[in-house]
């Protein structure tokens, strides 16, 4: 004769569900585990704090990239803001007395030279710049905006034979000959000067093309090029990016490589 067994049944308010008893608040146990988490947090709180410090010893320093009248580098500005968003570059415009300060005090200067030549203390025996040639610039001449050669798109040189060319310190050996001063002293101390003495109407003058338009007024003054189409007539000045020896490091190598056009993917 089967029986069925009797049914069990659960003290009122339930059991708990594992042997082990509720702990109870003010107990040695429950303190210690307070304390515990306690400490728990206060290290947490402490790794966060010196990450925060860690990464705020990284900030790494601004690189400050000097380039003289003419020089366009917002090109290479956005070029480094998206392939080191971690260092920031200042570009700080150069003016045309300025060059010689900014060598020393920038860290590093896009200048302008004469052809075939390479910036100052770059080619010494004892060097104290490294130096990157980065373009060449074509040549335009310089006449006033009422001159007959001014709605010209361009001159061969047979035309630039027939205007007075005046010499300014940065009308190159390579050049047509630039009428001589009587005086050395008169000479135009910087091609802003001598712009103002085309303006007057005394003659033209040869420079760097990015340089006339840059410094130009389409007022008083016309640029053309010295060309034949699309081929330049004239040897042309050039633009390099030099630093100080001492100067040199990872973060300029970079700068350097983004002013040579690679990028993350190029091979070094």
């Amino acid at each position: 004769m089967n029986r069925r067994a009797p049914k069990r049944h659960a003290p009122r308010g339930g059991a708990p569900r594992s042997g082990k008893r509720p702990m109870l608040p003010g107990t040695k146990q429950a303190q210690a585990q307070k304390q515990a988490a306690k400490k728990l947090a206060a290290k947490k709180q402490q790794a966060a704090a010196e990450a925060a410090a860690a990464a705020a010893a990284e900030v790494l320093p601004t690189i400050h990239l000097g380039f003289v009248r003419g020089v366009a580098p917002s090109k290479w500005a956005e070029r480094w803001a998206r392939a080191v968003p971690e260092q920031a570059l200042e570009l700080v415009p150069v003016d045309l007395h300025e060059v010689a300060d900014a060598r020393e005090s920038l860290d590093l200067l896009l200048e302008r030279v004469e052809h075939g030549a390479t910036p100052e203390g770059s080619n010494d025996l004892i060097r104290s710049r490294h130096a990157m040639h980065l373009y060449e610039e074509k040549v335009a001449l310089v006449v006033p905006s009422d001159h007959e050669l001014a709605k010209q798109e361009s001159v061969t040189l047979d035309e630039v034979a027939l205007v007075t060319l005046i010499d300014h310190p940065d009308h190159f050996r390579e050049w047509p000959n630039a009428q001589e001063w009587k005086d050395p002293s008169w000479m135009p101390k910087n091609a802003k000067a001598t712009l103002e003495l085309v303006a007057t109407g005394l003659g033209g003058a040869l420079m760097s093309q990015p340089l006339a338009r840059h410094l130009a007024s389409k007022r008083v003054h016309a640029v053309i090029p010295v060309a034949s189409g699309n081929t330049s007539l004239l040897p042309g000045t050039e633009i390099w990016a030099s630093w100080r020896v001492e100067r040199d490091g990872n973060d300029l190598q970079r700068l350097v490589g983004v002013l040579r056009g690679r990028t993350s993917r190029s091979s070094r």
